[in-house]
Parts: structure tokens; sequence; C-alpha cells
């Protein structure tokens, strides 16, 4: 009997992989950022940055406030490991290893009356996300591993000095930030309204990575669907296409005009975004499983230039996506 090493033939050396780690990365790279983020991301940080001392202010302050938060949230949270809810470590090490970005550390913080979740992140310290433990508690398996995708988006697409920014700025960070109220109170309307739009724009960025990394395009839906109604009592009971006409009646109103305000897109306009993108050739370079025959699919313009028209606050456009 000739005995073989089945392990003979593979390369294990480390520079190797590293290599073909770096050009499945640069494979989804255009022009320095990450092929499916949304256009208005990107050009309105771009217009932030070039405002003299606001980006290296925020920087500054980032820098300082990044490491207290995490050591805040050691102390109050639950960290997650392969031997600490390992499922959700798994989909995290999932998420990261797609996208292609250190695995974060997630916590899961004791908070049932808020459905939310959000990263902390700053050049190289080491990024983590956190969970309310009511979005663990009131998502499946595969509807969780869409939010993970989307906060591992905002990591990948270096959005960590800009969430620090809008969090003073629109004031959900006033209780942790010394001196924010203070800072608000020296800052321009359209200098607010900025940091809103960009806010809204990276939301719609992340959610295109949370269907990146999911196990089914449908599951982020189900998700948004569940934020409407906060998952009452877990119960899935939520018609899709009922809470999507609620489009036309939200974009026929002046009322819509207070999201100029609003650091997140309204759900029901999110679900038309990822509706678009499910229909574009920048998904299927990502999942090439999931691509239909013959499906005709957007380019990456033509699905920014969709996704604008829902995601504008003053010219919505009336119709259903993907159409």
């Amino acid at each position: 009997m000739i005995k073989t090493n089945p392990t003979q033939n593979l390369n294990v050396n480390f520079e190797t992989y590293v290599k073909e780690r770096q050009k499945q990365s640069n494979a989804h790279m255009d022009v320095g950022i990450p092929d499916y983020a949304y256009a208005s991301d990107y050009i309105i940080r771009q217009k932030i940055k070039s405002m003299p001392g606001v980006y290296p202010f925020f920087k500054a302050v980032t820098s300082q406030l990044v490491p207290v938060m995490k050591q805040q949230t050691n102390l109050a949270a639950l960290k997650v490991g392969p031997n600490q809810f390992p499922e959700i470590y798994k989909m995290t090490e999932e998420c990261a290893r797609l996208l292609g970005i250190g695995v974060p550390t997630v916590f899961i913080q004791p908070n049932l009356g808020e459905f939310n979740a959000y990263s902390i992140a700053f050049d190289d310290e080491s990024p983590a996300i956190i969970l309310n433990s009511s979005v663990v508690e009131r998502l499946t398996s595969d509807e969780l591993k869409t939010i993970i995708g989307h906060e591992c988006g905002h990591i990948h697409n270096n959005h960590g000095i800009f969430n620090t920014a809008a969090s003073i700025i629109l004031g959900t960070a006033i209780g942790s930030i010394p001196l924010s109220q203070q800072i608000i109170q020296l800052l321009s309307t359209p200098l607010r309204l900025m940091f809103s739009a960009w806010s809204r724009a990276a939301e719609v960025t992340c959610d295109r990575a949370g269907i990146i990394c999911a196990n089914n395009p449908e599951d982020i839906v189900n998700a948004f669907a569940k934020m409407l109604s906060g998952a009452v009592l877990t119960k899935n009971e939520v018609n899709i296409e009922a809470v999507m006409k609620q489009y036309d009646m939200l974009r026929a109103t002046p009322v819509r005009l207070l999201e100029l305000e609003y650091s997140h897109p309204t759900t029901v306009r999110r679900i038309f975004a990822v509706k678009e993108f499910m229909n574009s050739d920048v998904l299927y370079r990502w999942r090439p499983e999931w691509k239909e025959p013959g499906k005709k699919l957007f380019t990456k313009q033509e699905l920014d230039a969709r996704c604008e028209k829902f995601i504008n606050v003053i010219d919505s456009k009336k119709g259903r996506a993907g159409k």
C-alpha cells in the first residue's frame, strides 16, 4: 500500500496567501474605494475633506474617543468569540473574509429597547461592532448576518472618522462626548445638512455590503421590515409589498423634508435602494453564484442614478424599484 500525504501539494506559504488575498481585494476596488460604494457617499466625503480644518479636527477627536468607547463597551457588553455566541463569530469571520477586512471584535450590548447596531473604528485601531441584544433576539440568523455585513461595510469603506463626526454634529452622541453641545452650536446649518446627507448615503453603501455578505439577498429586506415594526414578539408578519406602497405616500407630502435632518434614509427608501442593487452587475461580480442566466442588469452608473432618485429627499422618483 502506497502512503501519500494529502497535503503535500497544498501551498501553505504565507506570502502566497497574502498575495492572493490582496489580489482578490484589488479586484473589487475602483480608484481606491470598494466598487459597490454608492457614489454620493464618496462625493460628499470629498467635499467635507476639502473644507479647511473640519476633517483634521474630527480625526483628532476620533483618535481620542474610539479607545475610550471600546473600553466602555468592554466593561458593559458581552464579547463574542469562538466559544461565546460562536454562530455570530462565524458570521463575522465570513463577512470580513468576503470583503477583505480584518475580523472585527463583536460585542452584544444589553439593550432590548433600541433595535440597533453600530461600529467603532479609527485608522489602525482594531474595529468593533456592537449589536444591541434586541437585534440578536429578534432577527433570524440569516437576517442578522446582513446587519453584521452592513457594519463590516462601514469598516471596509473607512467611515469611522466620518461616523464620529456625524454623531457629534447630528447630536446622537452628546451624552458621551465632552463639549459636543458647544461644538454643535458653532456649526452652520449647511454643514449639518451636508453630514446628514453623507450619513444617509453611507447607509446605502453599507446596505450593499450587507447584501454581498448575505446568505440570500432578500434577507436584508426582511430585516428592514422587522425594523419598521420592532420585530414585535419576534413574529415575521410584515407584508413587504404593503411596506413598499408606503413610499408613494412618503414622497407625496412636504413632510418628507424633515428627512433632510435624518442620519439614515427612511426604511422604505432603503428597501427600494437594495432592490435596485439586486439588479446590478456589481452584486454579481461579488456573488456570481446568484446570477440568473439572461437577467438584464444595471451598470454601476445606472445603479447609482436609479438609487439617487429614491434616496434624494427633494426629488424622489415615483414607481417601483427594478423596473
